[in-house]
């Protein structure tokens, strides 16, 4: 499994309130794979802290980890407190989503050419994207520059390896799974995420027992190969240095490329990164294989986390449901323990049915219904959190779904 993990917290549905805290992985072939959560309070200093250390008991302090997240302040301290030799990247989408508040028009434009800058392999490409974005939208660079670090979003400056894991979309996808079960006290909530654990350990271990034996890397790469030897097939390759194995590739658009496949690194950096060949090295790997005369496998290029070997490994183990409390054994002196649910308040109007933003994301209004506009008293009932002429059953009774993340 990559060393990289996705880390977020939910807010829970049930009358005590608090929030579900979550670390995540990301299996080869871009599966969820969940590797720790637990209920706090809120996301504050002492919870993420106390999480981190008992992360930290799982997994150990070990070298190549990598966090990423959304910019809360609790956990990027905790992360920083408890576990200071792992890299902390910043999740792309949420930061896009963040910077948007600093700009008045083509919202949506603005946040893809942003994405754009932080998805760029090389400092060259970085640099040419980002002064271009610096000199259309000058307000959102102050605020970039004053708020967080380059090396932090900009993937050519990060100090890690992240590989092409630049979102917190599997942590927040996992929250929309359990959307529903975030509304249940806390054992209910645990036997279904455990539950569902144990489906997605069943499905993908049999998914990697039915491929071919040929076949050495998880689907998702081996399609990406696939596509690439075809490219690959349009390029031109010289040979610099056939006992360092260096080579320069001609692309299409004209510019060229040095491949070192010894190092496994090209000069888009994108064989570097992504840790499996880019379309430069897999023409490389084919002029190998036709100057050898044996087939060059890619599979030997790869990082061997996208071995199918590796895939299987991660599921070999089973997820077992919790027994029925009666079959528990529980020891006395816990049992002497008394445990009270905490305080909790009542609080008027509808709940809260949309995710929580992140720090620095611009929270908004929402659509007004007709009538509900500032300043017209139509349509507002005011003190009774009801629908506009709907009384009471719709207030108890209403069709609106949980956002989930």
């Amino acid at each position: 499994m990559r060393k990289v993990l996705i880390v977020d917290g939910t807010h829970l549905k049930n009358v005590y309130g608090g929030v579900l805290l979550v670390a995540t992985a990301q299996d080869p072939d871009h599966h969820h794979y969940p590797i720790a959560f637990g209920v706090a309070d809120g996301e504050n200093d002492e919870s993420w802290t106390w999480f981190m250390e008992q992360l930290k008991l799982a997994i150990t302090d070990v070298p190549g980890l990598v966090f990423l997240s959304d910019r809360n302040r609790s956990l990027i301290k905790a992360v920083r407190l408890v576990l200071p030799e792992a890299e902390h990247g910043y999740c792309i989408w949420h930061l896009s989503q963040n910077v948007k508040g600093h700009v008045h028009n083509n919202k949506d434009t603005f946040a893809f050419k942003f994405r754009e800058c932080a998805y760029a392999y090389t400092v060259a490409e970085f640099k040419y994207l980002y002064d271009a974005f610096r000199r259309k939208y000058p307000s959102a660079a102050v605020y970039l520059d004053k708020s967080v670090e380059e090396k932090k979003w900009a993937r050519c400056y990060f100090e890690g390896d992240r590989y092409n894991v630049d979102t917190t979309n599997s942590v927040e996808s996992f929250n929309g799974v359990i959307k529903n079960a975030r509304m249940y006290t806390l054992l209910p909530m645990f036997d279904f995420i455990i539950a569902k654990m144990a489906e997605w350990f069943n499905k993908y271990r049999k998914k990697a027992a039915e491929v071919p034996v040929t076949v050495k890397l998880v689907p998702i790469v081996e399609d990406v190969m696939s596509i690439r030897c075809v490219q690959a097939g349009f390029l031109t390759v010289d040979e610099l240095n056939s006992f360092f194995l260096e080579y320069s590739v001609h692309d299409a658009d004209g510019r060229v490329y040095t491949v070192d496949m010894a190092r496994y690194t090209c000069s888009c950096e994108q064989f570097d990164k992504d840790k499996y060949p880019c379309v430069h090295a897999v023409a490389a790997a084919t002029f190998m294989t036709s100057k050898a005369g044996k087939e060059v496998h890619l599979s030997e290029y790869c990082s061997k986390y996208y071995l199918v070997e590796q895939w299987a490994l991660a599921y070999h183990r089973t997820i077992y449901p919790v027994p029925h409390m009666s079959d528990w054994v529980v020891p006395e002196e816990v049992r002497a323990k008394k445990i009270l649910p905490p305080d909790f308040e009542v609080k008027k109007g509808k709940p809260q049915q949309t995710r929580f933003p992140s720090v620095g994301e611009s929270r908004g209004r929402g659509k007004r219904g007709r009538g509900g506009g500032r300043g017209s008293g139509r349509g507002r009932a005011r003190g009774t959190g009801r629908a506009r002429g709907e009384g009471l059953a719709a207030y108890l009774c209403g069709s609106g779904s949980s956002s989930g993340v």
